[in-house]
């Protein structure tokens, strides 16, 4: 959760951190947590006058915070949109006369009108295709005087270009206007789409729109929801092609079979002589999918696709195997995402008919560019290793030499620069965390003479932020010393932290290394044995425990237990 500055210059913390409560806390564990805090920040405690200011302010942050978690209406608005929920005019009104059902109904539907705000942009798709013959390259004679000279022989065989934009006007109704050209063996055309949707309802749309180009034909599709695992699509069109009349007509029906099946049937007719129907069968089963169709008609095929996602590697397999009575093709492929934006792909198809086929694409945003690369003609093994070892060779050349130091770089001056824009809050931070500390001390006195006594849980050294370096050596310049903190919270013997995003929001703490893994090192005695534990910046903290007693006390050890 972001933090904000509040009118004295403290940060507003996550409110459950700072009184070091659960989330699912009840009011009962919150007061608790209040009069804990309280007996620490009351301005009553402190008898300097310097100290009883900032005691003042800390201690109003603390109650800030109670009242917003004890009270039912507030803890519910801050669980969902935190303190920008609570900031939204006129709230303590509301909270005052509606219960926090209506509340949330009511922030919901001003987010709701927002995004809809939000929708009224532009939404601009585009594609750029370039076909390529490269089949000289291994169909060429071998006694060709210019053997040698073949790649001038490469020739773009195609050439195309589309551009579509939505453009919301209400909510409910979109204008749609594509365009495209394309050039093929010197021959080109062109055409260009009007389209306009309308949202009828949350379960569908029907949509119109006319193609002017070659012909004109008139279409108009339809979407509806038919239950919570079903839908229909359908789709009808007329025009005129080598003045002649053609009608068309589609359907498809889709239902969720189980959890993870969903099955698929689609009709389509074209005059009455061009029919087809088909059935698809969809399995997704992260990482696997697989998908099988079966056609008849006019066009008769089988397909079997499967796709396999690394997720850890943002990289995507898939295979898919077609035959029918126009013949087979075999393809493979490969969809591996570069950047936050951008991805790549790389596909091999082998068929009876169309040869050897490598086509990459690219995808940036809402642009793509695809280049289909015709290799050979007939089923060449050495268009087939060559088509598909150089592009993967070219990939993790051009990865390793090229994307991997720019995103390196990128990343770097970007933490540069978040480091920059946050220095002033960070040295807000690191202030407030000093000043808590001072305010601390005369507790910890107490609990330290109080732990002494009883042999209790004295913390002798404790430290967070970055505890080493990528060598593991100790980096001391990116961690804070945390033992007043840590002591305060000391009660009967006892340290409880619970799980929280970062600790950095405790009373005390502060983040010494924005945006960088962080630890929390503890040696601390207990019944006159040294014990050590280390853990991650988001793990819970429940001192004292046996398993972490020191069997080598003059050895401190930042591996996490």
């Amino acid at each position: 959760m972001a933090a904000s500055m509040d009118d004295d210059g403290f940060q507003a913390d996550d409110l459950y951190v700072l009184l070091n409560v659960d989330r699912k806390a009840t009011n009962q564990e919150i007061n608790k947590a209040f009069r804990r805090m309280s007996k620490i920040f009351h301005p009553d405690k402190h008898l300097d006058a310097v100290k009883k200011k900032q005691a003042e302010i800390f201690f109003n942050k603390i109650k800030n915070a109670y009242e917003i978690l004890s009270n039912p209406n507030k803890r519910e608005i801050y669980n969902r949109y935190g303190m920008k929920g609570l900031e939204v005019e006129g709230l303590e009104i509301i909270t005052r006369t509606k219960s926090p059902a209506e509340i949330i109904a009511e922030l919901d539907r001003l987010k709701y009108e927002q995004e809809q705000r939000k929708l009224q942009r532009t939404n601009p798709a585009g594609e750029v295709e370039v076909g390529i013959n490269a089949t000289n390259l291994f169909e060429g004679y071998a006694v060709d005087p210019d053997y040698e000279d073949r790649l001038s022989y490469i020739e773009i065989s195609e050439f195309n270009i589309s551009q579509s934009v939505d453009y919301p006007i209400t909510p409910k109704d979109t204008a749609i206007i594509s365009g495209s050209v394309s050039s093929r063996n010197g021959n080109g055309s062109g055409s260009l789409l009007v389209g306009y949707r309308r949202q009828t309802s949350d379960k569908g749309w029907l949509q119109g729109q006319t193609t002017f180009g070659r012909s004109v034909p008139l279409e108009l599709h339809a979407y509806r929801q038919l239950t919570r695992r079903c839908y229909c699509k359908g789709a009808i069109g007329f025009g005129l092609h080598n003045n002649r009349m053609q009608l068309g007509l589609s359907f498809l029906i889709s239902c969720q079979l189980d959890r993870h099946i969903q099955g698929e049937m689609a009709l389509s007719v074209v005059n009455r002589s061009r029919s087809n129907l088909s059935t698809t069968l969809r399995i997704d089963k992260e990482p696997h999918r697989a998908s099988f169709t079966v056609q008849v008609g006019f066009s008769n095929f089988a397909r079997a696709i499967y796709v396999r996602n690394f997720q850890d590697h943002d990289c995507r397999m898939r295979l898919s195997l077609t035959g029918g009575t126009v013949g087979w093709y075999f393809a493979y492929g490969v969809q591996k995402k570069i950047t936050e934006f951008s991805t790549i792909h790389a596909k091999m198809i082998i068929g009876n008919n169309g040869g050897v086929r490598l086509q990459l694409r690219l995808h940036r945003g809402q642009q793509s560019y695809v280049f289909p690369i015709l290799l050979s003609e007939q089923l060449l093994p050495t268009s087939i290793f060559y088509g598909t070892f150089i592009p993967t060779l070219a990939y993790f050349a051009v990865k390793k030499l090229i994307i991997d130091p720019f995103i390196k770089q990128k990343e770097s001056e970007e933490l540069k620069k978040k480091q920059e824009e946050q220095s002033e809050e960070l040295l807000q931070k690191k202030k407030d965390a000093e000043v808590a500390v001072e305010l601390m001390e005369q507790t910890v006195e107490r609990s330290l003479e109080y732990e002494t006594r009883r042999n209790g849980l004295i913390i002798l050294k404790a430290l967070y932020g970055q505890l080493t370096t990528e060598d593991g050596e100790l980096a001391e310049s990116n961690c804070i010393d945390v033992k007043v903190p840590l002591q305060a919270l000391v009660v009967e013997s006892q340290l409880i932290i619970l799980d929280s995003s970062t600790k950095s929001e405790l009373p005390g703490f502060y983040d010494p290394c924005p945006d960088q893994e962080k630890s929390l090192y503890i040696r601390y005695n207990f019944r006159n044995r040294p014990h050590q534990v280390t853990v991650t910046d988001k793990e819970p903290i429940r001192l004292p425990l046996q398993r972490h007693v020191m069997l080598d006390e003059t050895e401190e050890s930042f591996v996490h237990l």
